[in-house]
């Protein structure tokens, strides 16, 4: 990439974030209430990803483009903070906790016969 694009994209990037930050605080709301509901299903993790998917159709649907890119950053931003956390408190590096995670998600792709990649 070169200069020039890196400035345009850094441009870009402010100018998404000043149009997104209003819808920040709902968000951050429905981020809260999307993993307290889903979180309790953890046990059923063939069901976690359909629950997720069926919240981000309704944040989409109901709410509209904008604030489905709001909640993105805001699920993001969330999961950035919970594994730099769970990685201090583990004793491991970013790195460390997010190749455990990354392995076992290919394992279970591969043993359901879908191409991880």
């Amino acid at each position: 990439m070169t200069r020039e694009q890196r400035r345009r994209m850094l441009m870009e990037v402010h100018a998404e974030r000043d149009r997104l930050l209003p819808l920040r605080a709902e968000a951050t709301r429905t981020t809260i209430e999307m993993v307290r509901k889903n979180a309790a299903h953890v046990e059923d993790p063939d069901l976690v990803p359909y629950l997720n998917l069926a919240y981000l159709l309704g944040v989409k649907r109901g709410l509209g483009e904008d604030e489905l890119m709001a909640f993105a950053l805001s699920l993001a931003n969330w999961t950035v903070a919970a594994i730099s956390d769970l990685a201090k408190y583990t004793e491991r590096t970013v790195e460390q906790v997010i190749d455990l995670y990354e392995t076992a998600i290919m394992e279970a792709a591969e043993a359901d016969g879908e191409d991880p990649t």
